[in-house]
Parts: C-alpha cells; sequence; structure tokens
C-alpha cells in the first residue's frame, strides 16, 4: 500500500508519496517553517503580500471552508503525522519561489537523500514585498550549483533502478523545452511532470499524474510522445494549480482525470470550468490523503465539514464522513479496481 499526500501549503505546492518500498517522495515546498526566525523569515511573515496569502474570496454561491487561513506545515506535517526522518528524493519541479518557500528549513530538518532539480538559469533580483524570503532562494542556488545535496537532472525518458521500483515515470522536461524556458525567462514548461502508476487488480495500474506548473508546450510534447500513458488518468493534481492560466485545454480530451485536485488559490483565480467535474481543492478541503491498494483508491480529506457536505449532496446522500485516525483525515470515497 501506498500513500500520497496533497498538502494545503497557502499558494504553493508540496506533495509526499510515501512508497511500498518505505521510501518517501517530496515534491516541491512551500510554508515549511522550523520555527526558529531569521531576519528574512520575519521580513517574509510581516509582508503584505505574505499576508493576502492567508485570505480567501470565492465566487456568489460557493462555500468558503477557510481552509487558507490555516495551512500545512511540511515540516510538522513529516515530523509529526507521517512520523518520517529523512526524504529519499526531494523534486524541485521547476525554480518558481512558491515551489521552494521554506526549502532552507525543510533541508534542515530532515536528512534528504537524493535531489531532483533541472539545468536552469533562472535568476531572482528583487524579494522586496513578494512574500517569500531571499535566503531561500539562495539556499537553492547552492543545490543548483552543486554545492548542497546530492542533486541529479533527470529528463524525460530517463529510467534508473529506484524510481522504477517506486513506479515513477518522468513525461516531462526535455533538454529542448528547458532551453526553451531559458530563452524566454518562463519556467512553467521546465517543470517535471510526473505519472506515478502503483499496481492495481487484474496487473493494471492506477494513474496519477503530478503535473507542476506545466503549460502548453509541455503538454504538446506529452500527448505526442506518452498520449497512452496519460490516457483516462485516475487523479490529475492540475497544472499550476488549476489557475486559468491563459492555457490550452486540449490535453484534457486526452487525460480526463476521474478528479482533480486544484491547489490553495482564491478561487476567483480557479478555472473551475475547463476541468471534469469532480474536484477537490485545498482551499475546500484542506489537505488530501490518497491511500492506494492494489483493491482500492481512497480519498480523504482534512476538513470534516466540507466532507460532510460532499458525501450528503443530494446526488449521493451517503451520509457523513467517518474519521480516520491514522490518516488525521475523513473519508470521502473509493475507487475500486
Amino acid at each position: 500500500m501506498s500513500v500520497v499526500h496533497f498538502l494545503n501549503v497557502l499558494e504553493g505546492d508540496c506533495n509526499i508519496i510515501q512508497h511500498d518500498s518505505g521510501r518517501l517522495t517530496v515534491i516541491d515546498v512551500c510554508n515549511a517553517d522550523d520555527g526558529i526566525d531569521t531576519e528574512g523569515e520575519k521580513a517574509k511573515k510581516a509582508s503584505a503580500s505574505r499576508t493576502q496569502m492567508y485570505s480567501m474570496t470565492v465566487p456568489t454561491g460557493k462555500k468558503n471552508y477557510g481552509r487558507k487561513t490555516y495551512p500545512d506545515n511540511p515540516i510538522h506535517y513529516v515530523k509529526s503525522i507521517l512520523k518520517e526522518t529523512s526524504v529519499f528524493r526531494f523534486i524541485i519541479t521547476h525554480p518558481d519561489m512558491d515551489h521552494l518557500d521554506g526549502i532552507a528549513d525543510f533541508f534542515g530538518s530532515f536528512e534528504i537523500i537524493n535531489i531532483w532539480d533541472t539545468d536552469n538559469e533562472k535568476e531572482i533580483a528583487d524579494f522586496k514585498g513578494g512574500g517569500y524570503n531571499k535566503e531561500d532562494w539562495d539556499f537553492y542556488l547552492k543545490i543548483r550549483d552543486g554545492k548542497e545535496g546530492n542533486r541529479k537532472t533527470f529528463l524525460a525518458g530517463d529510467s534508473v533502478q529506484y524510481f522504477n521500483e517506486d513506479n515513477i515515470k518522468i513525461l516531462s522536461p526535455t533538454k529542448d523545452l528547458i532551453s526553451q524556458a531559458i530563452e524566454c525567462d518562463d519556467y512553467n514548461d521546465s517543470s517535471y511532470v510526473l505519472l506515478y502508476t502503483p499496481p492495481k487488480n487484474g496487473r493494471g495500474q492506477w494513474k496519477i499524474l503530478f503535473a507542476g506548473d506545466s503549460h502548453d508546450k509541455t503538454w504538446d510534447h506529452i500527448i505526442e510522445n506518452y498520449n497512452d500513458d496519460v490516457t483516462n488518468v485516475d487523479i490529475l493534481f492540475a497544472p499550476h494549480h488549476g489557475r486559468g492560466s491563459d492555457r490550452n485545454y486540449d490535453f484534457l480530451e486526452v487525460v480526463q482525470p476521474k478528479v482533480t485536485l486544484f491547489g490553495n488559490a482564491s478561487s476567483k483565480h480557479l478555472d473551475y470550468a475547463s476541468y471534469p467535474e469532480h474536484r477537490i481543492t485545498n482551499n475546500q478541503a484542506g489537505y488530501v490523503v490518497l491511500d492506494i491498494s492494489p483493491a482500492n483508491l481512497k480519498i480523504y480529506v482534512e476538513n470534516e465539514e466540507f466532507a460532510n457536505d460532499y458525501r450528503n449532496n443530494p446526488k449521493r446522500s451517503w451520509g457523513n464522513a467517518i474519521y480516520d485516525d491514522n490518516h488525521k483525515a475523513y473519508f470521502l470515497f473509493r475507487y475500486s479496481a
């Protein structure tokens, strides 16, 4: 059995896979805090931009479940809920600060065995009022420059024993996508896109697709080269947190996810209408847990109010959600193999 955790981390990303092998994968980090504030962290927390990240606006007729006010701290989550002390692979999908927020504190709190990164050339000159901490960027540069940790730069199609054993397939980026990202100084299309395929009864595989901040060029590449891999996925972690991002949605005609998970941004930025009906957002549900076995894929959410509203929708009328002490979350529903 493996477990995937989709954390509620302000307006960034942090996803975690507990593999059957016992290894732990962490994909990006945001809102990580070890409780010891440097001057840079104090300035970040005091900034107007950071304060704005805790506020929430919802469209008329939508319910505000208040989850933006109570974000997860990945350090606490990994230590206290998962009871883990080391990370086998830490994957930096791409070098944007909402995927690197608190990285110095996170690395200082755990043994990080391997780091995946891309050969980008991004520079950030100004952190004044931006809601992030230059110390985190400087720490990332040490990783990128090979001065911190065991850094690897895998690309689409690369195959190595350990992530093969852990059912991870790299769909993007390619050298060409990274080169184009450097040229236009927009690194979304240099983002890692990962397909996680734990075993399913009947010699099948569950399909869980981590899309990072991938944009149109990435999806042109994926549909051309990995069409069968991404057809009819079970869970899609929506690209760019589910924000509209002026993008082409033709890829969804192939992907057709059963469930799409959206990150925590104000609802006005989330493009609900472009995705299939079954969507769960951090700003509704808090963190989301996928409990995966060959027989079932079970979905749990942190927020009891959202879980009960979802289950008691007239379309379903399933009754109130039951709390699972192991996952510290409420059972929402399951898919069976």
